[in-house]
């Protein structure tokens, strides 16, 4: 006959369960955060959500590396301030594995912006994430963007700036309002 496990034992249990469970949450918000950061191109954010040794590899059709806090942080000032009249990340699906204070995850992101030139980009892609817990804050140690399909066809409707900019807030671009 089987024991039951003493109260210790199922506190402990209980306690470990909790800590998973706040961990796969941290993890879930940090990706969430990523999407609200980029999309309001909101620097001081993007860069709290990366390890100090961080690497950003984007792949086609941008095919570049970051390395580096402070040069991931300056890859999306460049890849996101000023080029685009509007631009929307969102992250669905996902994937989590935790490991102590190491983490793997994968989140399928949709992107829809249009350029200031007028041109379109739709994209469905991967992030593959590798994570890690600093000073009891779950970080990005790296982050591997791949793009599993894309359009370019330019979007047509009105865009709004909401978030962004305050002095232009509620103000439509492109379209009619």
């Amino acid at each position: 006959m089987a024991h039951a496990p003493s109260h210790r034992a199922a506190g402990a249990d209980l306690e470990a369960r909790i800590e998973r469970l706040e961990d796969r949450q941290e993890i879930l918000d940090l990706a969430a955060q990523f999407s609200d950061a980029v999309n309001r191109v909101d620097l001081n954010a993007f860069q709290e959500l990366w390890s100090l040794d961080g690497v950003w590899t984007i792949g086609p059709p941008v095919d570049q590396v970051f390395t580096g806090r402070d040069a991931i942080v300056e890859a999306c000032r460049s890849l996101l301030e000023g080029s685009w009249e509007f631009f929307v990340q969102s992250t669905s699906s996902h994937v989590i594995e935790i490991n102590g204070t190491s983490a793997t995850a994968r989140f399928y992101v949709t992107e829809t912006a249009r350029a200031k030139s007028g041109a379109g980009d739709f994209n469905l892609s991967m992030y593959a994430d590798e994570l890690v817990k600093q000073d009891g804050r779950w970080r990005f140690k790296s982050r591997t963007y791949n793009v599993l399909y894309l359009d370019e066809t330019p979007p047509v409707g009105a865009a709004f700036q909401h978030g962004r900019d305050e002095a232009h807030e509620g103000q439509a671009t492109g379209g009619s309002a």
